[in-house]
Parts: structure tokens; C-alpha cells; sequence
């Protein structure tokens, strides 16, 4: 009895072994070694296999000849494209084919942008869910004395949260120049933006800011506006963002008249990075219900360095703002240039 028993203990573990290994992913190698295992998740140009002989073990995907999944993963690719498939050898021999329930898309592993398991969230969110309060203050002083006495400063302050859900941002700035004795700049702002993701790249939006400006003979700005928005561009290195809803105005100038009217809130949000900088753009366009003829048009456009590992950065950029019909003695564009010194930091 012994021995049909025993047979048939080895027969029950060998099938299980060989079910073991029918089922696995299989990692090949550009060297032609093989891993069996288990592909966790791919990100940052290394792939995470869980193996039994050795726990969970990292490859290089410039090392990866193809690799074979024995159910559907969710693979984003460098081109944008995001699909949920099981993946198969490409019949080239090498790279791989995602095989989806919308079609067949084939590439290289060095093409892969990320791999994750049906049902966890993407690196992407699990790094936005990570975050915490984010927080920076900028300063920017010139001066000049002698010949001349000139002045020049800018203080600012931010204050974000993002999530895989929204994102909220406070933000405040002060500015103060005077040429010879005679002002030249003096205004505040306070703002107030939030945006929650309905979808992948859908959006809608709320905002608010106060304003006052005394060169421009401005008492009181108060902007509000509300709207949907949708993300052109939504990459690890780069955010392109449109947004469009409806605003409402209201001024109070310094000679005693108000205006006031609802308007449109068009605007274009653009940010890139690199790998030691970061570029902003934003351009945003509101003209006024009352009179289309009476809008404003405000730019940015700047560029951040890391001056250390996560703390100073500079920043350089520039300005525009203009309008459309500004109070008497006061120009239609405004122009700063600058460079600040941010110190920034995040919530523990």
C-alpha cells in the first residue's frame, strides 16, 4: 500500500509544481535566461517580479527581451496609451503583444511605461494618494542706490494638496516697487483654486481671487468662476489642461465707480518637466458679458530649478497682463520680469 501511495503523493505534487509553472509569468531575458514568476508592477524603467526562489526581485526593463502574463494587467505605454489585457511574446520574436477586448497593440519593453495588477491603483495615483500639503514661499528683492533710488520686491505664498481625486491651491502675493521716491507697483492678490477629477481627464473647477492694485487705480478686484475642464496631455513629465465655464467680475476703482458682470473663463494650463527644471504656462482669457470689448488677458510663462535636493529652487519667468479698458492714465499691458528664491516644503 505504501508504494501506489507514495506514487501517488509524487504524481499529485509534481502536477501541482508543473500547474505552478504552466500558470506564471514568464520574463525573458536578452542574455536568454528565463524568470518564472509573477510581474507585480512596472515603474521607472524597472520591473518588479515576484519569484519563489529568490522573494520579489527587481530587472532592468533595457535587459528584458519580452515577457508573457498569464492573466490580464493593466499596461500604460510611453505613447499615452493605457489598455487591460493579458500579455503575450510578440510573434517578432521580440517585444510583446498586449492582447485587450479592443484590439491587439504590440511594443517593446523599453516602451512600457508602467504595469500594474487589476484592481490596484496605478503608480500614478498611489503617488498622488501619498500626498500630503505642499508648501512654498518665494522672495524677490532689487534695489539700487547712489546715482538713483530704487526698490523692488515681491513676496509670495503657496500652498497645495493634491490627490488622485483633486487638487486645492492657496495663494497669495504681494508687491512693492518705487523708483526716485515714486511708487511704481503696489498690489495684493489672494486666491483660492480647486478642481476635482470626475474622470480620467475630466475635470470641473472653482475659483476665487481678491485683488488690489493701486497703480492701476483698482480699490477692489473680485474674481469668481466656475466651469469644466479636460486634460490634452495628462504624462508622468508632462500636464496640458483646457478649461472653459463662466465668471463673474466686480471692480471698485479709486475714483468712486464700480463695475460688475458676469463673463466667460477661458484658459490654457501647461506644465512640463524636465529632468533638472521645471516649465509653466498659463494663459487665461475672461471678457465680460456686459461688454465683450472689456476683458483681461493675463500670462505666465517660468522656469524652476532645484537649487537643492528638495528644498531651495529658483525660479525665472514672466508676466503679461492686460486690459482691455483700464481706468484713465493707466496702460493697457503690464509687464513683470522676475526671479525668485522659493523655499519649499511638505507636510510629515
Amino acid at each position: 500500500m505504501k508504494n501506489p501511495l507514495t506514487k501517488f503523493l509524487l504524481a499529485t505534487a509534481l502536477g501541482l509544481a508543473l500547474t505552478s509553472l504552466a500558470r506564471a509569468d514568464r520574463v525573458e531575458l536578452t542574455n536568454g535566461s528565463v524568470v518564472l514568476g509573477k510581474v507585480v508592477s512596472a515603474e521607472k524603467g524597472k520591473f518588479k517580479v515576484e519569484t519563489d526562489f529568490a522573494g520579489t526581485i527587481e530587472i532592468d526593463e533595457k535587459r528584458i527581451k519580452t515577457f508573457v502574463t498569464d492573466e490580464p494587467v493593466n499596461v500604460s505605454l510611453d505613447s499615452g496609451s493605457v489598455l487591460q489585457g493579458r500579455v503575450e511574446a510578440s510573434t517578432a520574436g521580440e517585444g510583446v503583444a498586449i492582447v485587450a477586448p479592443a484590439g491587439t497593440m504590440t511594443a517593446k519593453p523599453v516602451e512600457v511605461a508602467a504595469i500594474w495588477r487589476v484592481g490596484d491603483d496605478s503608480p500614478a495615483i498611489k503617488a498622488l494618494k501619498a500626498q500630503r500639503w505642499r508648501y512654498e514661499a518665494s522672495v524677490a528683492i532689487s534695489g539700487r542706490t547712489g546715482g538713483s533710488e530704487k526698490f523692488g520686491g515681491v513676496l509670495g505664498f503657496k500652498a497645495t494638496r493634491e490627490t488622485a481625486e483633486d487638487k486645492l491651491v492657496f495663494d497669495l502675493q504681494a508687491e512693492k516697487a518705487e523708483d526716485n521716491g515714486v511708487e511704481t507697483a503696489n498690489r495684493q492678490f489672494a486666491g483660492v483654486d480647486y478642481s476635482s477629477f470626475f474622470s480620467a481627464k475630466n475635470i470641473w473647477y472653482a475659483r476665487t481671487s481678491i485683488e488690489k492694485d493701486v497703480i492701476k487705480a483698482i480699490d477692489l478686484r473680485s474674481s469668481t468662476a466656475f466651469g469644466v475642464g479636460r486634460k490634452l496631455i495628462k504624462r508622468d513629465v508632462q500636464d496640458l489642461e483646457v478649461r472653459a465655464g463662466l465668471s463673474y467680475l466686480y471692480e471698485s476703482y479709486a475714483n468712486g465707480t464700480n463695475f460688475d458682470s458676469p463673463g466667460l473663463d477661458l484658459a490654457l494650463l501647461h506644465t512640463y518637466t524636465f529632468k533638472n527644471g521645471k516649465l509653466n504656462n498659463s494663459l487665461s482669457y475672461t471678457p465680460t458679458f456686459e461688454d465683450l470689448n472689456n476683458y483681461r488677458l493675463h500670462h505666465e510663462s517660468s522656469y524652476e530649478m532645484p537649487l537643492t535636493a528638495s528644498l531651495w529652487k529658483l525660479k525665472m519667468g514672466v508676466t503679461n497682463d492686460y486690459t482691455s479698458t483700464p481706468q484713465p492714465g493707466v496702460r493697457r499691458l503690464d509687464t513683470l520680469y522676475f526671479t525668485s528664491l522659493i523655499l519649499n516644503w511638505q507636510q510629515h
